[in-house]
């Protein structure tokens, strides 16, 4: 059996394997944790992020809040 060839962040976005907005929230939602572990507001953590990210403090919330939506299926 052939060994899988390594392939890098940057390869793995390049081909389509990286959700890239999936990636984005994961990092947001580690980076409020951090920030809020440091004792700063809930509403200074979504400024701050929204600013990094470019995103609106709303947009900040709904990510972080968000319960995570279970694929459906449409006949």
């Amino acid at each position: 059996m052939e060994a899988l060839p390594e392939m890098n962040f940057e390869e793995l976005r390049n081909h389509g394997l990286i959700d890239e907005s999936g990636y984005r929230n994961f990092l947001i939602k580690r980076k409020f944790d951090e920030l809020k572990n440091q004792g700063l507001k809930t509403s200074i953590i979504k400024e701050i992020l929204a600013d990094e990210f470019a995103l609106s403090p709303e947009s900040i919330h709904g990510i972080y809040y968000r319960k995570k939506e279970k694929y459906r299926f449409v006949n």
